[in-house]
């Protein structure tokens, strides 16, 4: 008993502490060895060899590449499908080159109305000025109708007066015998009928009068002395409006072709043939356009270093993954207006309670390997707080 009592008071822990050192040699040499393994790319460092200075005495800030004065969002004119689209990625396009066409079918058809309504009012405005002329021949016929009408009145009165003296000299002879009185009753009816020419005539006169009334009615509508008179003048302004309304028809055929506003170069294109295309402020635009002129970097300093930044400093930037790369950059201007900063997405709804201000630099064209949208890492010479403009 007290033989098993000492092995197991002594043997037990020999055993455990023997197998705790095999344990412990068998993981160290089992243990796998890891050699140093090189980053994938080189991580940004402080440019401290161009500026010649401490790391701490420049501002960081990260840039996008952007064309000049940036790019240009193209939209269309009007919604509609997209009929064909006639300039592709990297093309260089002139100032009012056509880029796509909307579907212009419903305006092709407007503007054949339009057209038609024009050629109408023309030929309305050409019918009553051609009316003119049978106008003033009709007033002038008019005229010598009533003077015919006056003429006549004029031999009917005569010849009544006559009547009338004749029967006054007829009545004045007191002896039955010197004339009869059939002779009397003669002269008292021719009297009469004179009297009803003379009425007659009057008559016409006025139905002739009445006549030239209405012809020169008739012709003050279109002729009012030397101008036109109102019916013309309203025709005229007929054909005016039908003209007008083909010009705005025609307008928005033409506006259903995109047309290029400057010399560029096509970098992006957001929609594709049979497409629909909306008339309304898109961020993205149907087609991006890139001016000619040297490529920019928008640089976007934090509010906190505003006070340490000065545009006659020095500044170079560094593409991201290739830190060795030292593009030396050229300041272009300075927006004057701090706003909220936004991240690559751009979207207003974004809840950011940094401001920035955004600087714009210029690199020389010579620089390879630079794409637009690139982000690059930029770094300016600070000046000492008091000293920045």
């Amino acid at each position: 008993m007290s033989k098993r009592s000492r092995v197991l008071t002594w043997g037990l822990p020999a055993v455990g502490l023997a197998t705790l050192v095999v344990s412990s040699f068998a993981v160290i040499l089992d243990r796998p060895v890891r050699l140093a393994e090189q980053p994938p790319r080189q991580p940004t460092t402080a440019p401290t060899e161009p500026f010649g200075t401490d790391s701490r005495a420049f501002i960081g800030a990260i840039g996008v590449v952007e064309p000049p004065d940036e790019a240009i969002q193209i939209a269309a004119h009007v919604p509609g499908v997209v009929e064909s689209l006639l300039v592709g990625l990297g093309d260089r396009v002139e100032a009012g080159q056509p880029l796509l066409r909307i579907d212009t079918r419903r305006a092709a058809r407007k503007v054949d109305r339009r057209r038609a309504a024009l050629q109408l009012a023309e030929a309305e405005l050409e019918a009553l000025r051609a009316q003119v002329t049978p106008a003033m021949a009709r007033v002038e016929s008019a005229k010598a109708s009533v003077a015919a009408a006056e003429a006549a009145l004029t031999t009917v009165r005569a010849e009544l007066d006559d009547r009338r003296n004749r029967l006054r000299i007829a009545e004045s002879i007191d002896d039955p015998r010197a004339i009869a009185s059939e002779e009397i009753d003669a002269r008292r009816f021719a009297v009469q009928r004179a009297e009803g020419s003379a009425a007659e005539a009057q008559s016409r006169i006025a139905q002739v009068v009445g006549s030239l009334a209405e012809a020169e009615a008739e012709l003050s509508l279109l002729q009012a002395g030397d101008q036109d008179g109102p019916d013309v003048r309203a025709a005229a302004a007929r054909v005016a409006q039908a003209a007008s309304e083909l010009a705005a028809a025609e307008t928005d055929l033409e506006l259903a072709t995109v047309r290029s506003p400057i010399d560029a170069v096509v970098i992006q294109r957001n929609i594709r043939v049979g497409e629909f295309a909306e008339a309304r402020s898109n961020s993205a635009g149907i087609l991006t356009l890139s001016p000619d002129g040297p490529k920019h970097i928008r640089v976007q300093i934090d509010e906190v270093d505003i006070p340490r930044f000065n545009p006659d400093a020095k500044a170079i930037g560094s593409p991201r993954g290739n830190p060795g790369l030292r593009i030396p950059l050229t300041l272009a201007y300075v927006e004057p207006l701090v706003v909220a900063k936004t991240n690559l997405s751009g979207r207003t709804s974004e809840l950011i309670d940094t401001r920035v201000l955004r600087v714009v630099y210029e690199f020389p064209d010579e620089t390879g390997g630079i794409v637009f949208g690139q982000q690059i890492d930029v770094y300016i010479e600070a000046a000492p707080i008091g000293e920045g403009s």
